[in-house]
């Protein structure tokens, strides 16, 4: 899987992006199948900032570093996302473990641990249509870090959230 490489602004030097390509290769050994391979490289205030997106095997892994450096930026922004893959081959070990029946004395086995996640908390609420900046003073207002709305233009439901740099970010469903 080839990586694809965007910048916001400036085209990037060959010699970063092969620098990028050599790290990223790396996250191929993670995968059986590697659908998507994609590095997003920009500039905000002064700051670079690498975001990187790996799908593959039907998991999504995403990893954002921002560094004064670009190879630093792209260069931890792939270390983080080959810590998080090898987490998830980890989990996916130890679940394998837990469903393979182990052999020991008859009436010993322990039935495999499954994920239940426990809802602790329901909550329904009428979504009246309204445009993002309503929805991000109404997510002020109940003072949450995100917040579900009926987007006036689309009628899709959408999702605002505070991102760590201060600013919102948007989630639209894609059809």
């Amino acid at each position: 899987m080839d990586l694809t490489i965007r910048t916001r602004g400036e085209d990037l030097p060959l010699k970063v992006r092969r620098y990028a390509e050599q790290k990223a290769a790396k996250l191929g050994r993670y995968f059986r199948d590697l659908q998507r391979l994609e590095l997003i490289v920009c500039e905000e205030r002064g700051i670079c900032v690498a975001e990187l997106t790996v799908e593959g095997d039907g998991t999504l892994l995403r990893s954002q570093e921002r560094n004064a450096e670009l190879h630093a930026a792209i260069g931890n922004a792939v270390g983080k996302a080959e810590r998080q893959a090898l987490r998830f081959k980890a989990k996916l070990r130890d679940e394998r473990r837990k469903a393979e029946p182990e052999e020991g004395p008859a009436g010993s086995e322990e039935a495999p641990e499954e994920f239940a996640p426990i809802v602790a908390r329901r909550k329904r609420y009428a979504m009246k249509p309204m445009s993002e900046e309503e929805a991000a003073r109404q997510m002020e207002l109940i003072g949450h870090d995100f917040y579900l709305f009926r987007h006036v233009d689309t009628g899709e439901i959408n999702a605002l959230y505070r991102r760590h740099d201060g600013n919102y970010g948007l989630i639209e469903p894609d059809v």
